[in-house]
Formats: structure tokens, sequence, C-alpha cells
């Protein structure tokens, strides 16, 4: 199956949006909008995008300062951006193109030129994708444990290791659902988290099920399942099987392996990016919005909003009416539950996983 390409459109103008926004649908482009500055960095994060056209004239957060919180992200900072403004002052342009950005748009301008120039921008960043998607097929194809690509529903891939033990051929398995090979007592278990990882509540979740086969009948097995790319409709996600008496701590360290070429989470974050990120976060005009109820507790949630505006932690106790010592352990669990080594990367992880608007 062939995923289409992502492209992330950042416009406060609606009109011109859904100019773009059919131009590059027409191409076979997927397609997300973000209406401001704010939702853009947020999508970006959430979306995972190919290639991002962003307007330069936008309140509260212009074009400069979106890309300036992108560029300082390892997710984020190999990702084609174009600038489009309405503006044709040459020193715009030149501020544009000394920040760094790939090119630059002036409206109004031809779906021509603009397709031509985005096809040019992505052939470079595909190539390197690629490498990284020929790492990962490597490793999908030599595992000894069974691993699935599925939409949530519907089986997309699955790797030799999977078709052994369920005991079918890759024609049989091509339109199968998750449903048609794990028991449904197991489905029912596991049917709500999955639904919570397609809407971005959840980043990933381990269960244990039991497997349909051919010719064993049930085997139990551990369930691993991860997001492994957003689609502006729909989200792709990975399923790992293992077996039970096989899930040891150097099975995790092969587990671990794998979904870390999967996610492409390697986030570094530098005091540039925090200051930036934290900057836009901070900013009077920005609203925030924690969708985080039931991943995170209440306190937690608190928590999180005060540190996203770049507060201390002595004046997050202070408003808070609670302990230095308080906050930090809240703080902990932020990162426990999120994986995260930092605050900074417990808020880039909420962004992207839509558990808080901006």
């Amino acid at each position: 199956m062939k995923f289409k390409n992502k492209i992330l459109v950042i416009d406060d103008d609606p009109i011109q949006s859904k100019i773009i926004h059919d131009i590059l649908t027409s191409q076979n482009y997927d397609v997300c909008l973000a209406k401001n500055g704010a939702m853009g960095i947020q999508k970006a994060f959430e979306y995972n995008p190919d290639l991002i056209l962003c307007d330069i004239i936008m309140n509260p957060i212009d074009g400069y300062q979106v890309y300036n919180v992108l560029k300082e992200s390892s997710l984020l900072d190999q990702v084609p951006f174009i600038f489009i403004t309405s503006n044709s002052d040459l020193n715009d342009i030149r501020r544009g193109m000394i920040l760094g950005a790939d090119d630059y748009f002036v409206k109004p301008f031809k779906s021509e030129e603009l397709i031509i120039t985005i096809e040019k921008r992505l052939r470079k960043y595909l190539k390197l994708k690629e490498i990284g998607k020929r790492e990962f097929n490597t490793v999908f194809r030599i595992s000894p444990n069974g691993i699935f690509l599925f939409d949530g529903n519907a089986i997309i891939n699955v790797n030799p290791a999977l078709i052994e033990m369920l005991g079918l051929n890759s024609d049989q398995l091509k339109y199968k659902t998750i449903e048609d090979f794990i028991d449904t007592v197991s489905y029912l278990k596991i049917e709500e988290k999955i639904n919570q990882c397609s809407k971005g509540i959840l980043d990933s979740f381990t269960e244990n099920v039991f497997l349909k086969t051919k010719e064993k009948g049930l085997l139990e097995a551990c369930l691993h399942i991860s997001v492994y790319e957003r689609f502006s409709s729909y989200s792709l996600m990975l399923g790992l099987f293992t077996p039970i008496q096989d899930n040891s701590d150097e099975n995790d360290g092969f587990l671990s392996g794998v979904f870390g070429k999967l996610k492409k989470e390697k986030m570094v974050v530098n005091e540039s990016f925090e200051r930036n990120l934290t900057q836009v976060l901070a900013h009077p005009d920005v609203k925030v919005e924690c969708r985080g109820h039931g991943f995170f507790s209440k306190r937690e949630i608190e928590v999180l909003c005060l540190s996203m505006e770049g507060l201390p932690m002595k004046q997050i106790a202070d408003k808070l009416s609670i302990s230095d010592r308080t906050v930090e352990k809240h703080r902990a669990n932020l990162m426990e539950k999120t994986n995260s080594k930092n605050m900074i990367e417990v808020i880039v992880f909420a962004l992207r996983n839509n558990l808080i608007e901006i």
C-alpha cells in the first residue's frame, strides 16, 4: 500500500487555506490545516508532516516564530519549510531565507509553480526518510516476533514471523482485520485502547491476548501496539506479538530497538528549543486547553499547564499551595508516564498526542 505524502498548511486566512487544500488534494497529497501559528506548532508534532507551508503574517504567533520553534526540534528540523505571504517586500523575503526556509511564495501564486516546488523539496527529504524505512524493513523482515501494520482495524502488512505464527499465508491476511486473528474476549480488552491510540489519547500500550492460530488453536501472546504515523484522517499503527514466556529483559531490549526505529522519537532538547517553545506557550494571547483527563491526574495537569508558562518550581508550588517537593513528584510522574527526560519533552509529547491544545 502506498501512503500519501503529508503536507501541513498553517494559514489564518480560511479562503487561502481552502484554495491550497484543494490544489494539494487534487495532487493526491494528505493535507492538514492549522488556522494559526500556535495550532500549527501543535499539529506539526502531532501530524509529523513531510513538508510545511506557513503564512508569515499571523497573530499572536507569526510564521517566523513557528519556524524558529520547529527547527529547534530534532523531530522536525529536517522537514522542508516554505513561507507564504502576501507581502512582496524584499527584506521580508531575505529574512525568511536567512532563517533557513527552503522557499518563499508571494500571494497570489500559480498552482503549477507551487506543485513543482513542493515536488522538488519533497524528493530530497523523502530520500532521507527512505533510509530510515529501509532500516525498519530489515527489522520487520528478520524479526522472530510477529509484527503487523494496521490502520486501527484493517491489516496493511504482516511480517513472515506472524504469518508462520498464525499458520496462514500472506494472501489470506490481505483483507483481514485485527479482530479476525484475536479471540473476542481479547479484542474487547484492547478495542478502546486502539481507539485512544487512533485519536491521539494514547501513544502505545501492552496487553496479553489470545491469538487464533490455524494449527495450535488459541495461543497466548503479549501484544504491543504503538502509533507508527499520523495522517489527517487516520493513524497507522504498529502491532508486535511476543510469546509470554519470552517476554524477558533481553526481549524488552529488542522491542525497544524496534519501536525506536519506528517512532522516530530521537528528541534532543537544547536550550534554544526550550526557550522558543516556552516563549510561544507563555504568550498572553495563547490559551491552553488540557484534554489529558484520564491519562494525567488533575494535579498533574495543573503542574503541566503552569510549567508550559515557563514558571519555576517555587512559583508553581506557591500558585497551587503545595510544597516544592510535591511539585517535583508530579513532574516526575509526568515524565514517567510520557517516557520523557525533562518537562519540555513532556510538553512535546502532550502536543503530539493531542493531550493539550493551544
